[in-house]
């Protein structure tokens, strides 16, 4: 009896105090500055704690977001740069297909007596790169075999094989190659045929020449019109040395040719020609008639 006494004893004054620090603070007598101290004391570590946990996680998802900001404006930074640099490429070949177009029709303009059948390289025969070419256009643009093939800088070669819309071109790079050719300077007119070299692909030579025949570095050399193929006046290129052959009284001269090879895209195949070819042979340095060229082996 005595414990349940007790209990409620207990309970009588803990409930009388509650209402009675309830009753004090409704009337504003009684200021919790012990308990609230206490509360203090105790919760602050836990509030320090807590306010720090949710700084950590506020400036991580913060800094997640930015990240993935970022990472999505990069992205798209780099797809634009990536669509101005083949804007810029696009341009620029664009550019220079277009420079190359209006050389090839200024030339036409300076040469009225030609017809000209503009094509495109597609190709080039594996394992002479440098020797024979393929152009898109064939018979059904009118092509036919031992038609010249020119640039607006200088002679290309001839056509050598037609098919209904291709054709191969024969360089004059190619050992198979013989041009009638001249000296262009009118002191000179020196005669000759330019020929491709194997040793060296790239640089033609103007052979059979006599050992005092007037021929320099520097000289420009042309077609000389002789053969049937090329007409008369064609750039071949530029003397570049002279070399006397060994053993006998000939040399020949190395030539640069007027056509960059290497960068050849577009040419111009001539397809009919109104200038009248030379009757006569010119002259050889010696002053014996030029041999006879065959058909189809120079022009």
């Amino acid at each position: 009896m005595r414990f349940f006494q007790k209990k409620a004893v207990l309970l009588t004054v803990a409930i009388l105090t509650v209402f009675s620090l309830a009753f004090f603070a409704a009337r504003g007598k009684y200021q919790f500055t012990v308990l609230e101290q206490v509360v203090t004391t105790v919760l602050a570590p836990v509030e320090s704690l807590v306010a720090k946990i949710g700084y950590t996680v506020r400036r991580v998802t913060s800094s997640s977001w930015q990240l993935v900001t970022v990472y999505r404006e990069n992205q798209q930074l780099r797809a634009e740069i990536e669509q101005l640099r083949q804007t810029n490429l696009n341009v620029t070949e664009v550019l220079a297909e277009n420079a190359r177009l209006r050389a090839m029709l200024d030339y036409k303009k300076g040469a009225p007596q030609f017809d000209f059948v503009t094509a495109a390289v597609i190709a080039r025969d594996p394992g002479t790169w440098t020797n024979v070419i393929v152009i898109n256009r064939g018979a059904a643009d009118g092509l036919t075999k031992d038609m010249p093939v020119v640039t607006p800088r200088g002679l290309v070669g001839n056509v050598v094989q037609v098919y209904q819309t291709t054709a191969k071109v024969q360089l004059i790079l190619d050992p198979r190659s013989a041009v009638g050719a001249m000296v262009q300077r009118p002191e000179s007119r020196v005669a000759a045929i330019v020929e491709g070299t194997g040793a060296n692909p790239l640089s033609p030579r103007m052979v059979n020449l006599a050992r005092d025949a007037d021929i320099i570095k520097g000289d420009k050399i042309i077609t000389s019109g002789f053969g049937g193929i090329y007409p008369k006046g064609l750039l071949i290129g530029e003397v570049t040395d002279i070399v006397n052959e060994e053993g006998g009284l000939l040399k020949y001269a190395v030539l640069k040719p007027a056509v960059d090879f290497d960068r050849l895209e577009e040419v111009m195949v001539i397809v009919r020609s109104r200038e009248l070819a030379p009757t006569q042979p010119a002259p050889s340095p010696a002053g014996k008639s030029a041999p006879e060229v065959p058909k189809g082996a120079a022009g």
